[in-house]
């Protein structure tokens, strides 16, 4: 409530705020103005949960019963994709929007229309007005598809008066959405057959093209190829081979060649030399030279040098030596020939290869025409092989018939009915009554733009509340005598009140309320009618007489004479007789009966359209009941129903504002407050009657709600 004004409030008097800036935002959004709701509006909405909880509780406990069966099925993980290529078939790895997908495809109406075909509706329904299209959306309306968790399994969830039927519904859509995959999946992949059919006949010409144009160039060209490579490349590679061997053979002969040419030459011994050549000759001429020197040695020993058989011996070996070094001649003119021989078949072998290279680079740009057209006519043979292929896979997998999903479990024969149920139907209506309730709530605190408490008054007008005055109950009033039900009887028979208590705060508050004078004229009013001001100004009089003080109220309402009715009495000397100089004031004063308080009445034939509260009469009168009377009370019209209430106002020493809680508009009050002030009134704050105790806030001038222990009667 406190949420709905944004109009500026009205300054308040000194000490007092202005303004709704004392107020925390926990006070106005928060726990506390919450709880404050909840107790204002508890009876509307006890009315509205209540009522809406027992009608939603019967509406939902009425229906027909309805049973539920549920068929579950799971998406294969392992997806088989029929093509690799998106572009005949668009396959998708199975993630969670494949799930989703077939959900969408078991709620679509096509299958829909399936379903209805497979249990015989439609054929039953050919005599009715009914469509395909109607049939499916009433098959629609029974049946729940929803996922499983995070896993692959679906359920399908059937609804019907007849637990049979509702079975057979669950059952029959399983069967259907699986026949539905595997025709699907045949239908696919015959029509990615005879696409692929098409395509291998167009890849199959097109190889065939492309390897007739090689072999016709490489003829045409004399690019001759054997074992896949053509000729002169592989001349080129036989040549490349030999020059290499060539060359290892000529280095290894040179090499040996040089080495016996340096043994030669170094004097190195026979045995060395005849090592280093490896030959049997000269290795069986050294046998038999060894034999030969043992023989001398000893013909040397046992003769003397010039005996026979030592010359022989001598001369044998001689020859042996001379036959060793003949074979290492004849050996290194071998050597020194193979040489020759080596480096000019190197020479040879060159030159061959340089021929051939040559030949090979006269050739070169029509070998790389004939490259090209290789690589195509290849290229184009992996296309083909790469489709037929796939052109068997999808062959062997027509013949299978699978599908992606599987029946996991068929519906069982529900037992009992899935709704309704009483704890759902309850939590429901619970819900909804609470739902309901608290919206009622909020929606009449929104509208109501009345006066609740202290808080409202200083958060939306700007000015205290210098009385909370509590509304007295039907109860309590019965418990007073006849001619006292009124509150200002009640005042006087119960003075341990909170009532009466809330009286003797707001005088208090009028008497003290300012230091530097004495208040002694209150002038007492109202934004509207009937919002207590004449009970308010009666039961002031009243408290104030209690108190020991002389205290007088003059009626100065001439419409109503409310004063008249309060205190029973009736009189042809009254205000209007006193202003018109037609009878003093102390004649027409009239004694309280149930206090030591004075009235000042209205006649009853009184109403004059002449102005007399702006006389000098008024002025003379108020001046002399402020000299006799410690407290004069205005009891004034309302000030935004009467004119003359803003004369009065100017007049008294202080200004009191009567509002009713629950019933005075937030504005209206705003209003009387700011056109007292501008009538030249000194507003000391508004009276709060009328408040409820479950209204009240901290701010209150009495806090009645928990201090009940303190008053005789609540």
């Amino acid at each position: 409530m406190n949420m709905m004004n944004n109009e500026t409030p009205a300054s308040g008097p000194p000490g007092y705020p202005s303004s709704a800036a004392p107020q925390g935002l926990a006070e106005l959004f928060g726990v506390t103005a919450a709880l404050q709701m909840l107790r204002r509006r508890a009876l509307i909405m006890a009315i509205v949960g209540v009522t809406a909880m027992v009608v939603a509780f019967a509406f939902l406990m009425m229906r027909t019963p309805s049973y539920s069966a549920t068929s579950l099925l799971i998406i294969n993980p392992r997806q088989e994709r029929v093509l690799n290529s998106e572009a005949v078939m668009g396959s998708l790895p199975l993630q969670s929007q494949a799930i989703d997908s077939e959900i969408e495809l078991l709620r679509s109406p096509a299958l829909m229309g399936e379903l209805a075909t497979a249990l015989g509706m439609q054929a039953r329904n050919q005599g009715s007005n009914a469509s395909p299209d109607q049939i499916a959306g009433s098959l629609a309306g029974a049946l729940d598809v929803r996922r499983r968790g995070g896993t692959y399994v679906i359920e399908i969830q059937a609804r019907s008066t007849d637990p049979a039927r509702a079975q057979l519904i669950a059952n029959t859509y399983a069967d259907v959405y699986i026949a539905s995959q595997v025709n699907q999946r045949i239908d696919t992949a015959q029509r990615a057959n005879s696409w692929l059919a098409r395509r291998l006949a167009e890849l199959r010409e097109d190889v065939q093209a492309k390897e007739s144009a090689a072999e016709t160039y490489r003829a045409q060209s004399g690019l001759i190829s054997a074992q896949g490579a053509p000729l002169v490349e592989q001349q080129i590679s036989n040549v490349q081979t030999q020059v290499l061997q060539a060359q290892a053979d000529l280095a290894e002969r040179e090499a040996r060649f040089r080495q016996l040419q340096e043994l030669r030459q170094s004097g190195a011994p026979l045995e060395t030399i005849g090592n280093a050549l490896n030959s049997e000759t000269i290795r069986s001429l050294r046998d038999r030279e060894s034999d030969i020197a043992r023989r001398q040695s000893d013909l040397e020993n046992r003769y003397l040098p010039t005996h026979p058989a030592v010359q022989a011996v001598r001369a044998e070996r001689q020859d042996i030596e001379q036959q060793i070094q003949r074979e290492i001649q004849r050996i290194s003119i071998n050597m020194s020939n193979e040489v020759q021989v080596a480096r000019a078949r190197l020479a040879t072998l060159q030159g061959s290869l340089r021929s051939a290279t040559g030949e090979v680079t006269s050739n070169s740009s029509a070998s790389v025409r004939l490259r090209e057209l290789e690589r195509e006519a290849t290229a184009s043979r992996q296309v083909y092989e790469s489709y037929l292929q796939r052109y068997q896979e999808i062959a062997d997998q027509d013949q299978l018939n699978t599908s992606d999903a599987r029946l996991l479990a068929y519906a069982s024969l529900p037992g009992s009915p899935s709704s309704p149920q009483l704890r759902v139907a309850l939590a429901l209506a619970i819900a909804l009554g609470l739902m309901l309730g608290l919206g009622a709530g909020v929606i009449a605190e929104i509208l109501d733009q009345s006066v609740k408490n202290a808080d409202d008054l200083e958060a939306r007008v700007g000015y205290p509340a210098i009385a909370s005055i509590p509304i007295i109950s039907k109860k309590m009033m019965r418990q007073m005598p006849p001619a006292e039900r009124h509150p200002s009887g009640y005042l006087v028979g119960r003075p341990m009140s909170a009532f009466t208590e809330a009286l003797r705060v707001l005088r208090t508050v009028i008497v003290y309320s300012k230091l530097d004078f004495s208040v002694k004229v209150v002038a007492v009013t109202s934004a509207l009618p009937d919002e207590g001001k004449t009970t308010i100004s009666m039961c002031l009089a009243r408290v104030a007489a209690m108190s020991g003080q002389r205290v007088v109220v003059v009626d100065c309402d001439l419409r109503k004479q409310s004063i008249n009715d309060v205190i029973d009495i009736e009189t042809d000397v009254g205000l209007l007789q006193v202003l018109a100089g037609e009878a003093p004031w102390r004649a027409a004063i009239v004694r309280d009966p149930n206090s030591d308080a004075h009235v000042l009445p209205v006649a009853t034939s009184g109403f004059t359209p002449r102005d007399v509260f702006g006389s000098e009469a008024m002025e003379n009168l108020i001046s002399e009941l402020r000299a006799h009377y410690d407290l004069v009370v205005l009891d004034c019209a309302p000030i935004l129903a009467v004119a003359e209430t803003r004369i009065l106002a100017k007049q008294a020493d202080t200004c009191v504002i009567v509002a009713r809680a629950g019933r005075s508009a937030l504005g209206a009050v705003r209003t009387a407050v700011q056109q007292t002030e501008a009538a030249g009134g000194k507003v000391l704050g508004i009276a709060l009657n009328c408040v409820q105790p479950h209204w009240q806030s901290y701010g209150d001038s009495l806090y009645f709600y928990q201090s009940k222990s303190y008053y005789s009667v609540s």
